[in-house]
């Protein structure tokens, strides 16, 4: 994990194909060099979210998304319903004063029950879910729980729904960031899925530097951004805002001819 901010840096160099363009035919285009290299950013940013976990925008990476969480939060805390299986197969007498215990509400006997059983989940507390539990067992590359044991069982299934739909809700924070940072250059944000923009609070930002070399740097404040995140999903996303920035750029000037050679043709008529 990096000790600071992630950054990147879109500029236009004189050398490239973009701004030999700009320069051949300034009054057709009619973009200022400062304006291009805000769109490359912008484009930039959203491609860095679009390569942020989970990958894409469509409405399957959400549910992949939201699915993760779902099997993480699950593999942290147990229902009493699983404890009871476990127990059921080794000590069913214990299981049966462990189960009739849930049933009556009377959490603490469950808890000694479960505790003088010979179940591998023996030393498990059992009570209200603990969300503490949830972010210490997040110790996985992406941030994940790699847990073979869950930390708790917990005594009512409906707050681990509740708790599993509340976190849910942040599916898509990370790539929040880079659409932050991309809202914070200025110009409208294309391309981007209302689950990634609703993250208003997410820690993305940009600085924008004016002038003969105009530039944009977009910071990423988000400390775990490098765990949903590839070096191959970077590379990507630079290459890809690049070739739209050329295809927009060479676009416009075919139209241009078009209407130019139209009007010429209409004249000669």
């Amino acid at each position: 994990m990096s000790d600071g901010p992630i950054r990147f840096t879109a500029k236009m160099k004189g050398g490239s194909d973009v701004v030999r363009l700009l320069r051949r035919y300034p009054q057709k285009v009619g973009r200022t060099l400062e304006s291009l290299v805000k769109q490359e950013a912008r484009g930039l940013a959203v491609e860095l979210a679009r390569n942020t976990r989970p990958f894409g925008f469509s409405d399957k990476a959400k549910k992949r998304g939201e699915g993760a969480v779902a099997g993480d939060i699950n593999r942290v805390f147990a229902l009493p319903s699983d404890a009871y299986e476990k127990m059921r197969l080794l000590d069913p007498g214990t299981a049966d004063r462990f189960w009739a215990n849930i049933q009556n509400r009377r959490f603490a006997k469950a808890g000694q029950s479960l505790k003088s059983s010979n179940s591998p989940w023996k030393s498990l507390p059992v009570g209200r879910l603990d969300p503490k539990l949830h972010q210490q067992s997040r110790t996985g590359r992406n941030g994940n729980v790699k847990r073979k044991v869950p930390a708790q069982i917990v005594t009512s299934p409906k707050a681990r729904d509740s708790y599993i739909a509340r976190i849910q809700k942040r599916v898509g924070f990370a790539k929040g960031t880079w659409i932050n940072a991309a809202k914070a250059i200025g110009g409208r944000v294309r391309g981007a899925a209302q689950w990634v923009t609703r993250h208003k609070q997410a820690p993305g930002t940009a600085t924008v530097t004016t002038g003969v070399n105009p530039s944009v740097t977009l910071v990423n404040n988000l400390d775990y951004i490098e765990q949903v995140t590839t070096a191959k999903g970077i590379e990507l996303a630079l290459q890809v805002a690049a070739g739209r920035l050329r295809k927009a750029l060479a676009t416009s000037l075919q139209k241009i001819a078009e209407k130019t050679n139209n009007a010429l043709r209409r004249r000669a008529s």
